[in-house]
C-alpha cells in the first residue's frame, strides 16, 4: 500500500479523527464519572480515575444513572454512554484490526486477522459457503458525526453537574451563616 495514494491517506486521516475523538470522549468521560460519583476534587483524581479501562467507567455512569430521579438526565446519561459504546467498538475494530485494500476500486476494508474474530465474523450461507463480515471505511466515517454529537452531549452533562455542584455549595455556605 503506497503511502502516496490519496485514498490510503483518506484512509489514514478518517482513522486518526476517530482514534482522537475517541481520546477526547475518554478524558471527557473521566470528569463526568468524577461528577456523576460525587467526588471531593483532589490533585490526582483524574490520574487514579484515567486508569480505569473505559468500558469500567462507562459501566459506573450507567449504573449510577438509575440513582438520578430527573428521567431526562436519567437518559441522558444512558444515551452518553450508549454513544460511547458504540464509538469504542469501532474505535477498537479500527486500531486492531490490518487495513486492506477491498474489492471495490480505491477503497479499503479491516480485516481482523485473529482467529476468535475471524468466526465471529464469519457467516455461513450453507455448508459449503461462507463470507466474512469486514468493516469498511465507510462504516468508519458514520461514526464520526456520533463521537461529535457524544462530546457535545458530555459537555452539557457536565455543565449540569456544574450547576448542581455551585447549587449545593451555595446552600452549605449559607447554612454555615
Amino acid at each position: 500500500m503506497p503511502v502516496h495514494q490519496p485514498e490510503w491517506k483518506d484512509a489514514c486521516a478518517v482513522i486518526g479523527e476517530v482514534v482522537l475523538l475517541y481520546t477526547a470522549l475518554d478524558t471527557q468521560l473521566n470528569h463526568i464519572v468524577i461528577e456523576v460519583m460525587h467526588l471531593n476534587q483532589s490533585p490526582m483524581l483524574e490520574t487514579v480515575i484515567a486508569t480505569l479501562d473505559p468500558r469500567q467507567k462507562t459501566e459506573i455512569l450507567k449504573s449510577r444513572a438509575k440513582h438520578i430521579r430527573q428521567k431526562d438526565w436519567q437518559k441522558g446519561l444512558r444515551t452518553h454512554a450508549d454513544r460511547l459504546e458504540r464509538v469504542a467498538r469501532i474505535r477498537n475494530a479500527v486500531c486492531h484490526a490490518p487495513l486492506i485494500p477491498s474489492n471495490a476500486k480505491g477503497s479499503f476494508e479491516f480485516a481482523p486477522s485473529a482467529a476468535t474474530k475471524i468466526l465471529k465474523n464469519m457467516t455461513f450461507t450453507d455448508s459449503k459457503s461462507y463470507s466474512l463480515d469486514r468493516m469498511t471505511i465507510d462504516q468508519v466515517r458514520e461514526i464520526i458525526p456520533l463521537a461529535e454529537k457524544a462530546l457535545g452531549g458530555g459537555e452539557n452533562i457536565l455543565a449540569n453537574f456544574a450547576k448542581i455542584r455551585s447549587a449545593l455549595e451555595q446552600k452549605k455556605s449559607r447554612a454555615m451563616t
